[in-house]
């Protein structure tokens, strides 16, 4: 295992679900016996009662096997982290002092979704806030660098550049517990199919899931890749969020931190 298992390890999410996509990886370190915490910044309740999203989050960690007691909800509004992006860098400075994770694994910064690139520029601010040194790692959900044959679509997989995506195979129970932790969330099925399809059983055994260590220095304030973000694109219209809204975010709160540390 390329990870070390003497270590704590933080798990920052966006939504309830986007955990299935390191999923296995969490529960190789789980079986070594090594510390995981997971939290998540909100509850996935944009189209989905709320109810319904922290029940299927409490049934995918019963899966994982993950405790109670390591797993953290902090209910920031579904689709609303660029606008409580300061609030949420104090949370989630907070949680990490409690816990003092060795390593913290986020969703990337790929342009998929704006509340995951926020986790992502969180896992960033909120160490730096406290001093905590940390090392940061990033997996792959979603995003728009695909072919044009799949809509632009690229599922688990990177944008193309940056540093190179790392594995672990995963061992047959590990494989089990993401598989089943996918049908967990009945209520996300439309997203589930294409992540389930993007999971091959042989892939995962002989590879494994992607992971990256993030750039030490990383610029939030530039777009993750040239292009059209997948939530800028014309059926995520919904999201009435664009890249200049995220950059004028991660600005306000760093002139916060800047405050603070004064």
């Amino acid at each position: 295992m390329n990870l070390k298992t003497n270590l704590k390890y933080l798990f920052l999410f966006a939504h309830p679900d986007d955990e299935v996509l390191i999923a296995g990886t969490m529960k190789l370190l789980m079986e070594a016996t090594a510390e995981v915490h997971a939290v998540w910044t909100t509850s996935g309740d944009r189209f989905t009662k709320r109810e319904i999203r922290e029940s299927e989050l409490r049934r995918s960690m019963d899966i994982l096997g993950l405790d109670e007691s390591h797993t953290h909800l902090l209910r920031f509004p579904d689709l609303g982290m660029v606008s409580n992006l300061d609030k949420a860098a104090e949370s989630v400075g907070r949680l990490f002092e409690e816990t003092r994770p060795d390593i913290i694994f986020a969703n990337a910064y790929e342009g998929g979704h704006p509340d995951h690139d926020c986790v992502n520029f969180l896992a960033y601010e909120s160490s730096a806030r406290i001093g905590l040194g940390v090392e940061l790692f990033e997996f792959p959900l979603y995003n728009g660098t695909g072919s044009l044959f799949h809509w632009k679509w690229r599922i688990n997989l990177f944008p193309p550049g940056g540093p190179e995506a790392l594995h672990n195979p995963l061992s047959d129970e590990a494989i089990r517990c993401k598989y089943d932790m996918m049908k967990a969330y009945s209520s996300q099925k439309l997203y589930m199919i294409p992540a389930r399809l993007a999971c091959p059983r042989a892939r995962l055994l002989e590879e494994g899931e992607p992971y990256r260590p993030c750039p030490t220095e990383r610029d939030h304030t530039a777009p993750p890749h040239p292009g059209h973000l997948n939530y800028e694109r014309w059926f995520n219209s919904f999201m009435k969020i664009t890249f200049s809204d995220f950059r004028s975010a991660v600005l306000r709160t760093r002139r916060s931190s800047a405050q603070i540390a004064k």
